[in-house]
């Protein structure tokens, strides 16, 4: 945590940036692992669909 304190005010730009795309990689991650549970549950949902 040095390294936080060491920063100057021109580099918070750099940290905002990371800081942004990390979480951006998190919630496609998110998004993309729901739609495969969507998508799990919807065959599952067909195969008890015994008409």
């Amino acid at each position: 945590m040095e390294w936080l304190t060491n920063l100057k005010f021109e580099e918070y730009g750099v940290l905002l940036i990371s800081i942004v795309v990390v979480v951006s990689i998190f919630v496609i991650a998110a998004r993309k692992a729901h739609l495969n549970h969507l998508n799990k549950i919807k065959k599952i949902e067909e195969s008890f669909d015994a008409k």
